[in-house]
C-alpha cells in the first residue's frame, strides 16, 4: 500500500491560528485531509512538530504519526524525518496547506519509473512529491535546506503533467484559507 505523508509540522506563521486546526464545516483541516487520503486508498502518515500534542489529540486513530522535533529547520527536516521513521518503499509528500489534488495526480506520480517523481501543472512543479526509497541515504545525506532544490540536485526526476490546478493552491494566509477550504 502506498503510503501518503502530510507535512504539518510547521508554526502557521503567516495565518492568525494552526492551520491543521482550522475548521471546515466543524471538522479540523488536518482530518479532511488524511480522510481525502484514505478514500483514495491510501496509508497515511502526519508529520507534526510544533503544538505536537494539541494536534494529536484530534487526529484520527488510523493515521500514523510522526514527530519532528526539528520542525524550524523547515519542510525539508519533516521530508527526512518521514524517511527515518518511515520504512515503506516509496513515500508521496503532500503540504497540510495545499487541498488534496485528485486521486488521477496520485496515479500519475506512481505509475511513473523515475526515482523521483513531481507533480507538473501548466508547466510548473507543485506537490505532490514522490520518492522512491532508493534515494533515501541521499536525502538523508544532504545538506540541502530545501526539498525543491533537493529534487533539482537529483538526476533521476520526472516532472508529470497532471490536470489538476489544486497542485497549486496554497493557503498559507488566512484569506486563502476560506479561499480554498471555505
Amino acid at each position: 500500500m502506498t503510503t501518503v505523508v502530510l507535512l504539518a509540522a510547521g508554526r502557521s506563521s503567516r495565518t492568525s491560528g494552526l492551520k491543521q486546526l482550522y475548521r471546515v464545516d466543524g471538522e479540523y483541516l488536518i482530518n479532511i485531509q488524511t480522510g481525502i487520503l484514505q478514500s483514495y486508498g491510501f496509508d497515511v502518515a502526519v508529520v507534526l512538530g510544533y503544538e505536537y500534542e494539541k494536534i494529536r489529540r484530534v487526529l484520527a486513530k488510523n493515521v500514523t504519526v510522526v514527530y519532528n522535533e526539528n520542525y524550524d529547520e523547515g519542510m525539508f527536516s519533516s521530508v527526512k524525518k518521514a524517511f527515518q521513521s518511515l520504512d515503506r518503499e516509496a513515500l508521496v509528500f503532500c503540504h497540510i496547506d495545499r487541498p488534496v489534488p485528485d486521486l488521477s495526480v496520485f496515479k500519475a506520480l506512481l505509475e511513473n519509473g523515475k526515482r523521483v517523481a513531481v507533480a507538473l501543472y501548466n508547466g510548473k512543479k507543485a506537490p505532490p512529491v514522490r520518492i522512491h526509497a532508493s534515494v533515501k541515504d541521499s536525502l538523508l545525506d544532504s545538506d540541502l535546506k530545501r526539498l525543491d532544490h533537493w529534487v533539482s540536485a537529483e538526476d533521476d526526476v520526472a516532472y508529470v503533467d497532471v490536470d489538476d490546478p489544486k497542485v497549486h493552491y496554497n493557503a498559507n494566509t488566512d484569506e486563502a484559507l476560506k479561499q480554498y477550504f471555505g
